[in-house]
């Protein structure tokens, strides 16, 4: 049975958030339902000690759907988006 609790904090949902860290830079990966989450996963790490710099790799999916993350297909979308510019 799910309670309120499980859904409750907005915290609880960056579970599937991990993290790397070498040479001053935080990496973090995983999956969060909004926008707002990846920038509170962000914010959150930036303040530990010895962290100079956040490279924010989570990738935002609505919730409840399966994304299948292909390297390919995101590295082609940047591409384009930089050619566009």
């Amino acid at each position: 049975m799910r309670g309120r609790n499980s859904e409750g904090h907005p915290t609880l949902k960056l579970r599937d958030v991990s993290c790397d860290f070498s040479g001053g830079v935080l990496t973090l990966r995983g999956r969060v339902p909004s926008y707002h989450l990846k920038q509170l996963a962000q914010s959150h790490v930036a303040e530990v000690p010895g962290v100079l710099e956040v490279d924010n790799c989570v990738e935002v999916v609505s919730p409840g759907v399966s994304h299948h993350y292909d390297r390919r297909q995101h590295e082609a979308f940047v591409s384009v988006q930089n050619d566009s510019q």
